[in-house]
């Protein structure tokens, strides 16, 4: 990771597979104060990005099987958005229960997918 603050940053659990997690765009997106350093932000997500991988391990291995190499391969399908979407949501769920919020996800309003 660059110590770069100009550029985005981002967590991932080291599988190629699962999409990277933006941090600038997740702590956004989550509405977390400016009181949530950094550092306690990074260390969440990528803790919840690994966490997520292993929750969804069986998906990554059916997928693995039928020839998809990361989970945008399957994007163009209901399926492998909804996985996306479970797993983005699974990684937000994640981060605020490891910052120890108490506070409900953002809901997309009119029937948005958030990506």
């Amino acid at each position: 990771m660059s110590n770069d603050p100009r550029l985005p940053r981002f967590a991932d659990c080291h599988d190629p597979f699962w999409p990277r997690v933006d941090l600038g765009r997740l702590r956004e997106h989550l509405q977390l104060p400016r009181s949530v350093s950094d550092a306690a932000l990074e260390v969440a997500a990528r803790c919840a990005a690994i966490e997520a991988a292993r929750e969804f391990a069986r998906w990554r291995s059916v997928l693995r099987a039928r020839g998809y190499k990361r989970l945008e391969d399957v994007a163009g399908h209901d399926h492998g958005r909804a996985l996306r979407v479970c797993y983005v949501r699974f990684v937000e769920a994640a981060v605020m229960y490891s910052l120890g919020s108490t506070a409900c996800l953002p809901v997309p309003r009119g029937g948005q997918v958030h990506a």
